[in-house]
């Protein structure tokens, strides 16, 4: 999940965050992660990029699995869009769990989304999303461990 959701799959891991929070986001996180590998032939060499943090994937397999992602948090729209009112939904359990962590997550995800305009491909629209996430959440300070 390299935009803001790969962000705040990061931020789960690290924050001291309610571990019933943490369990099913993890659990969604592996579900649509498998069945995005699934649908993009994303091999095992993508899925390390992903992990490893390397943005720009190298492959055009690894942009659509940020895609994939993206679309089933429906942060994007199947149609390659951005899907503001869908991050908005995505985003409203963290806020409840860290209200401070949610700004700094919304802040990043307007920032970008404001940014970031949807090109032909939604692969590459993803990983433009994805991209500016990282920058904008290394520009707030943000630990290194919940950098997407």
């Amino acid at each position: 999940m390299k935009s803001c959701l790969l962000l705040l799959a990061l931020a789960v891991l690290t924050n001291g965050l309610d571990q019933e929070f943490i369990d099913e986001f993890m659990e969604k996180i592996q579900d649509i992660g498998a069945a995005c590998a699934e649908e993009t032939n994303a091999s095992s060499d993508d899925i390390a990029e992903l992990v490893s943090r390397q943005i720009p994937p190298s492959t055009h397999e690894g942009k659509c699995m940020l895609f994939c992602i993206q679309r089933n948090f429906n942060v994007m729209k199947p149609d390659g869009g951005i899907n503001r009112a869908g991050a908005m939904v995505a985003l409203k359990p963290l806020q409840k769990a860290d209200p401070q962590l949610y700004q700094k997550v919304l802040k990043i995800f307007v920032t970008c989304g404001m940014r970031v305009k949807p090109v032909a491909d939604p692969c590459d629209t993803a990983t433009a999303l994805t991209a500016c996430g990282k920058t904008e959440a290394e520009a707030m300070g943000l630990d290194e461990s919940l950098l997407a």
